[in-house]
């Protein structure tokens, strides 16, 4: 599927939301362990290392939604995520 045709604003605060479960606007290990828990998948600490080590562009420990648009887009440059406009 070619997420870039399907993915707009609407749909990606609903993923992003599907994370952060607590409602901080960011996405903590701790979500990720419970997100992945509720599909039935136990992460291992080593995966959530990969993870946050791939994923979290601005290493302060967390993704924020810009982070979490550029992992759905397969983005690796927070600036160019920030920029993309998903209308």
């Amino acid at each position: 599927m070619d997420v870039k045709r399907f993915l707009d604003e609407e749909k990606l605060n609903a993923l992003f939301n599907q994370f952060d479960t607590d409602g901080s606007g960011k996405i903590t290990k701790d979500n990720i362990i419970s997100a992945m828990n509720k599909v039935g998948h136990d992460l291992t600490q080593e995966e959530l290392d990969t993870i946050m080590e791939q994923h979290d562009l601005a290493k302060d420990g967390v993704i924020s939604k810009q982070e979490f648009k550029a992992l759905l887009l397969d983005i690796t440059d927070l600036e160019d995520a920030k920029q993309y406009d998903l209308s």
